[in-house]
């Protein structure tokens, strides 16, 4: 057979098991009560919520107000939110949601030079005395029953980490939030529902990350310590210390029932930088899993090995088809495209019945709209490259560099630095 032939069938194969995969997911979510976690409503632990922030401005005044608004009792939470050296006013909106939401304790800091996200968080964790801390984004907006659905999971003593059902806040600004509004709803909502069959989420968002404490502390010095060929590693936190908390001997879990919303990126540069990063985090996740290959064998659930091998694995490897089929074989790219389109016209067709229903904040004003999500299988190829070759970045991925702020940094006056830091003390 050809080498584009070849190919070919390959293409069409993972096609199909996407497909199938998906409607195993449908099925196990409707009839096998095991996928879905169990909660007890009456378990009230204390909670830290670890809010790390670089240059969102007044978002970060909206993430809190959400949080202040929780359906959970005020003196068992707490916000510890740290500005990672901003080069905008977001301090600023701190300290004045510090002053404005006074039914809930909130402390505020900043670091005195940019760490990243990854160590911001574990600088808000060293602050913690609560039995769960909630790690999120900047950008959140939190449902009230959020922390209440959360921490009702860990009523299983063998549960070690939580996550919730991340929704799109800027839904129809165009076609780029559009489809990554039916990527957000179709993986957390669907997807994931394999993972929680088996108590081995791979991955639980950074946006909403909930995790004993006691078990962070354990795992913290991994999650501040790592480096890649010797640089430091600032991204995908969320799924490095979700991977690290399966090799302890944890199970995690997904709570569609716990809510958030974030912005996604509305232009195309802004979804790049995010899908390289997200990228960036599964491949050397991926690379970690073939290190310590015989631990997992011996101590994982077979889907959890799936899932941490077998996605990335088929991703990296289809580059390699996408650039045999591009040349000569082009024709191959054509003749699958329209059943692409199809394909994702009905995926669209049935997103837009089921979020209607069921999540009508996600809905989308032209849902045949998502089909050009066909267009994302090659784009996604190529941002597979860029990130096996950037995998040495220090980024917070959609904002600016690590390396710019550091300069930034030191431009920086030391007496606004210090008048920041009295600042804080007197928050405090």
């Amino acid at each position: 057979m050809p080498v584009g032939a070849s190919c070919l069938m390959l293409v069409i194969a993972v096609l199909v098991a996407n497909v199938l995969k998906h409607v195993l997911a449908g099925l196990v979510k409707l009839t096998v009560s095991a996928a879905r976690p169990r909660k007890d409503y009456s378990l009230q632990p204390s909670v830290s919520i670890l809010l790390p922030c670089y240059n969102e401005g007044k978002t970060v005044y909206d993430t809190v107000e959400s949080i202040s608004r929780s359906n959970y009792p005020n003196h068992k939470f707490e916000i510890i939110a740290i500005d990672d050296y901003s080069t905008d006013d977001s301090y600023q909106w701190f300290l004045k949601s510090q002053e404005d939401f006074t039914n809930i304790r909130i402390r505020v800091s900043r670091n005195p030079q940019n760490q990243g996200k990854a160590r911001t968080v574990c600088n808000a964790l060293k602050q913690s005395e609560a039995e769960i801390v909630l790690s999120i984004d900047s950008d959140c907006i939190f449902h009230p029953e959020a922390i209440r659905e959360l921490v009702a999971c860990f009523v299983d003593p063998k549960i070690g980490a939580v996550g919730g059902a991340v929704g799109v806040r800027n839904v129809n600004d165009n076609i780029v939030t559009a489809i990554q509004t039916f990527v957000y709803y179709t993986n957390f909502r669907l997807m994931k529902v394999l993972e929680n069959w088996t108590r081995s989420v791979i991955c639980i968002s950074g946006c909403m990350f909930a995790v004993r404490r006691d078990l962070f502390l354990n795992l913290e010095p991994k999650v501040r310590g790592r480096r890649w060929l010797g640089i430091e590693v600032n991204d995908g936190e969320d799924r490095f210390l979700t991977h690290q908390i399966l090799l302890a001997g944890y199970g995690t879990v997904l709570n569609s029932s716990a809510q958030c919303w974030t912005t996604v990126p509305n232009t195309l540069p802004g979804l790049f930088k995010q899908q390289i990063r997200w990228q960036r985090s599964g491949v050397r996740d991926f690379l970690l899993t073939l290190q310590t290959l015989p631990q997992h064998v011996w101590t994982q659930h077979p889907n959890t090995i799936y899932n941490l091998v077998i996605p990335t694995l088929a991703a990296m490897s289809s580059v390699v088809v996408m650039l045999i089929l591009m040349f000569p074989y082009s024709f191959f790219l054509f003749s699958v495209a329209p059943g692409l389109f199809l394909l994702y016209g009905a995926g669209a067709a049935t997103f837009d019945a089921l979020v209607r229903k069921h999540n009508p904040e996600q809905a989308v004003t032209s849902p045949l709209r998502l089909a050009a999500f066909a267009v994302w299988i090659v784009a996604g190829r190529l941002i597979e490259i860029i990130a096996m070759l950037t995998l040495d970045s220090r980024d917070w991925g959609t904002r600016a560099k690590a390396v710019a702020l550091q300069e930034s940094a030191q431009e920086e006056s030391p007496s606004q630095a210090l008048e920041l830091d009295v600042a804080t003390a007197a928050g405090d």
